[in-house]
């Protein structure tokens, strides 16, 4: 059985989390411009990756920046070889937080400077909600579990999970800190459904949260919008 798409359509990332979530065999060719690249699954993994002369990880951290083009899904390959040992969520994170880094290196001066501009903090998370698709909800939290600003559809109370959440942070926190793994740059949760992002601001005791449905929503993109917006909270905050 094959399945067959276009990348706009369906991410890779989801791609990928589809097919470990399922454990079974498979081929991924993926066809971005005159590029072709195969991964190939085994055990809930990405075992082997080929890309031109390459294999291993760096092709996965290289298919991770096609957002175009098309994907075959063949179910039952075996792989040819075993040329990745890492887990695929840590291939995954490792790989979109590359691709953050290199698009946030390639903004141009005028851009960053435009959101380090003082803004309000509400016009701000309205904007966010316009660039994520899918976008749930997003809130500023300080350590002490209050909002600060917030900004939701559906009728989402953001409000009412505000003091979980940071709860849940906190123990994390104190996690991260018994296995001396230095300070959270941020903090992702999988839903069945959703994706909720926490990145804290540099400098202060708040965080941004961002929850979107993970069917619509690039991981990659999310990651970066979430490192973009709150670079201009942390800007518009009361000092």
């Amino acid at each position: 059985m094959a399945i067959k798409g276009s990348l706009s359509e369906m991410s890779l990332p989801t791609l990928v989390q589809m097919t470990c979530q399922e454990g079974t065999r498979a081929q991924l060719t993926l066809h971005h411009g005159d590029q072709e690249a195969v991964l190939y699954f085994d055990g809930g993994n990405i075992v082997h990756a080929a890309l031109e002369d390459q294999t291993g990880e760096e092709v996965v951290y290289r298919v991770l920046k096609w957002q175009e083009g098309d994907f075959n899904l063949q179910a039952g390959v075996p792989p040819p070889d075993s040329t990745i040992v890492t887990p695929w969520s840590a291939l995954l994170m490792d790989g979109l937080q590359q691709v953050d880094e290199e698009r946030w290196d390639l903004a141009d001066d005028f851009m960053k400077e435009e959101y380090e501009m003082p803004e309000n903090m509400r016009d701000i998370l309205t904007e966010l909600g316009e660039q994520v698709p899918g976008f749930i909800a997003a809130s500023v939290v300080g350590m002490d579990g209050l909002g600060i600003a917030q900004h939701a559809i559906s009728g989402v109370d953001v409000e009412a999970i505000n003091a979980q959440m940071t709860l849940l942070i906190k123990l994390v926190d104190t996690t991260v800190k018994k296995l001396d793994s230095g300070g959270i740059e941020d903090f992702l949760m999988t839903t069945e459904h959703a994706y909720l992002l926490i990145r804290f601001l540099e400098g202060s005791d708040y965080y941004l949260g961002i929850a979107a449905d993970k069917n619509k929503v690039n991981l990659g993109g999310l990651r970066l919008n979430s490192r973009v917006f709150s670079g201009r909270i942390n800007a518009a905050m009361p000092r």
